[in-house]
């Protein structure tokens, strides 16, 4: 796994968000400031030995344990296109997006967040490895909140590394004193930093 590739796909990532105007950033660091994601992050190393990529077997409800609500699994399928299925999708996502598993993002999102989202999954797989990502949730009622992602590519059963495992952490933004220059900062009662990010 090279991170040259990762920095390549951070950078295309987001050089295509300030071009679209997304509020969304990827970064390669994988600074992530949840726990849950750290800790996920640590079971997807734990089965990347070498430069060999998971299999989506690996993740199993015994493995993943106290995370399941916060993942979800995407898969490439191109027919002709490219789209995205949802595979599964815990109730972090669920809660602020609607339950989308079994369906395509095509035909479960609003057509104008559909370019973020593949260009996200997208950076993922072309890394070949993990990344981290922080944006505003396109959700209606909870266009509010702000989530920290982690995106990182799985091995379908054939081999094939097409299969995208993400988990996320949506959380409000902090009050005004929070914010510093372009620097969003959001604080938990618990008052550790839960993300960064420019947006």
């Amino acid at each position: 796994m090279c991170g040259v590739a990762a920095t390549q796909a951070s950078r295309t990532f987001n050089e295509r968000a300030q071009l679209e105007g997304w509020s969304s950033n990827c970064d390669e660091s994988l600074a992530f400031a949840r726990l849950e994601l750290r800790s996920l992050l640590n079971v997807w190393r734990g089965f990347a030995v070498g430069e060999r990529i998971p299999s989506c077997k690996d993740f199993t409800p015994r493995t993943l344990k106290s995370l399941l609500r916060s993942v979800a699994v995407f898969e490439r399928v191109t027919n002709g296109k490219v789209r995205y299925r949802v595979k599964l999708m815990g109730t972090a996502f669920t809660d602020v997006m609607g339950e989308q598993s079994g369906k395509y993002l095509d035909e479960a999102m609003p057509k104008e967040f559909l370019p973020r989202w593949s260009a996200a999954l997208d950076a993922v797989l072309e890394a070949g490895m993990p990344l981290r990502f922080v944006a505003k949730s396109d959700a209606g009622k909870k266009s509010y909140l702000v989530g920290e992602f982690l995106g990182a590519p799985l091995l379908t059963d054939a081999g094939s590394p097409t299969m995208v495992l993400a988990a996320a952490h949506f959380a409000p933004p902090a009050p005004v004193e929070f914010q510093t220059g372009t620097r969003l900062r959001y604080l938990k009662p618990d008052r550790t930093a839960a993300a960064y990010a420019v947006l």
